[in-house]
């Protein structure tokens, strides 16, 4: 049985999706009025991660993200650039879903821009005012009426006492970072700085406000209950706690029965920041290690709901972590066409281990756990081979088997690109320059040279018969 740490519940709860193996995943992606940087991109990675998880499980996944395309930041930075929401927001979509692909994040089947969906926002909208739960101001502005709806908090653990209420505790900016909650705005009436930024509705001109956004789309797509809702846990209180309201004072259902959030991610044990310098989106990393595979590894290696702190030498931590799986990968190869017998022990060390991967796992993602399953298997295995033990069947079998594990993990087989011919001979040309350097016994010359190799993505296995490489 699967287990999940549910943030409404505080607790790690049974999985049981609603529809038998049909599994309702909605994703809070990002603002688009800039590059997403490694924190964002490591939620993306864990939400991965789950829906891989779960699909080597047995599941159907049916998942959603949004892309916030509108809001106070995207209106104020693509006019501070001079150019339409439309044109400035789709230069970070872009940049994200190619982030995506270097990372191996699998897309999401359905990927929702707010701009798409304002009618479905001004429905919900209509359908609250309806019901109460939400009031025009005197500026043209909607807000949630956060003392209507009895269970606010619950999510965020805020009690009664600590909540503002009514429209001296209005909140009109998309985002704020309070210990107490206000009414918060559903949809902000034109002004003129918003210049052409704006939709028509029953309430007059104006845009949604981002909360209204990912309740409107998520239950668009996926109906009023999903199953799972992620986000990373900055988000619990407001924007989640907001989604919660809206949503089911408009349905009169559970909105969501499982909420999970990745955890904190830290820059050298500092909040990442542009002022300290420590700001970094992906481009920056792989500046210093060229293999993005080695930043997957060490988000997904990590547990989700743990605090990260990002380190340089982490990274490199993780990228010689996967030259070993690698080099074994291109070992338990070179097995393909031995003649040995069948042996027996690699079969019970695959199911023994398999075991212990999907034990680790059920239980709320334990990629700690998992991981430490799979270097077992990989100190056994190469005993095996040292004692020239593994016929090619074995070797098949195994291949086969870190296939299954690779296809939650993503991040042994994967390839971002294919090698060009100029960056071949260049590898080659170090080799040798690298092999000379070795026989003149010049070690120094030689590692550095093997620094270099590594930086640019190879795994550099030295056998008696030459130096091999690989992406």
């Amino acid at each position: 049985m699967i287990k999940f740490y549910n943030t409404l519940t505080r607790k790690e709860d049974d999985f049981e999706s609603l529809d038998k193996k049909n599994v309702r995943i909605y994703t809070c992606g990002p603002t688009v009025y800039d590059y997403a940087h490694i924190g964002n991109l490591s939620a993306y990675l864990f939400v991965d991660l789950l829906k891989r998880y779960l699909r080597y499980r047995g599941y159907n996944i049916m998942d959603v993200m949004n892309i916030t395309d509108v809001d106070d930041k995207t209106i104020k930075s693509s006019q501070a650039k001079n150019q339409s929401l439309q044109e400035y927001t789709e230069i970070y979509t872009k940049a994200l879903l190619e982030d995506f692909a270097k990372l191996n994040i699998l897309l999401p089947k359905t990927i929702c821009k707010a701009t798409d969906h304002i009618n479905d926002m001004i429905k919900l909208i209509e359908d609250l005012l309806n019901k109460g739960y939400a009031y025009k101001a005197e500026d043209g502005s909607v807000y949630f009426k956060i003392s209507q709806f009895k269970n606010y908090g619950k999510l965020s653990n805020l009690e009664k006492r600590d909540l503002k209420i009514g429209a001296s505790g209005r909140v009109n900016s998309d985002e704020y970072e309070k210990e107490n909650a206000s009414d918060f705005v559903l949809w902000k009436a034109w002004q003129e700085k918003d210049k052409d930024n704006f939709w028509d509705s029953p309430f007059g001109k104006g845009r949604p406000g981002w909360h209204i956004e990912c309740s409107a789309m998520s239950m668009e797509k996926l109906g009023p209950t999903l199953d799972i809702h992620t986000g990373a846990v900055d988000l619990i209180f407001p924007h989640h706690e907001n989604e919660i309201a809206q949503s089911e004072a408009s349905t009169g259902k559970q909105f969501v029965k499982y909420w999970l959030h990745r955890g904190h991610l830290k820059v050298d044990d500092k909040k990442m920041s542009k002022s300290l310098g420590n700001f970094y989106v992906l481009s920056d990393i792989l500046k210093q290690n060229s293999n993005p595979m080695a930043f997957r590894y060490l988000i997904l290696t990590n547990h989700y709901r743990a605090n990260l702190n990002f380190t340089f030498d982490a990274l490199k931590s993780s990228e010689n972590a996967l030259v070993k799986i690698k080099n074994f990968v291109a070992r338990v190869k070179e097995q393909m066409n031995n003649k040995q017998k069948d042996n027996d022990l690699v079969d019970d060390y695959i199911q023994k281990t398999e075991e212990s991967f999907k034990q680790g796992m059920d239980d709320d993602l334990n990629t700690p756990l998992a991981i430490a399953s799979i270097y077992k298997f990989i100190g056994d295995v190469n005993k095996l081979i040292d004692n020239e033990a593994v016929s090619a069947k074995n070797a098949q079998a195994i291949l086969e088997f870190l296939e299954r594990i690779d296809d939650v993990f993503g991040f042994i087989f994967y390839q971002v690109n294919e090698i060009s011919e100029e960056k071949k001979n260049k590898i080659e040309e170090l080799i040798k320059i690298r092999n000379d350097f070795r026989a003149d016994k010049n070690w120094a010359e030689a590692d550095r040279i093997k620094e270099e190799l590594l930086k640019m993505g190879l795994v550099i296995k030295d056998e008696k018969d030459g130096t091999k490489w690989y992406l």
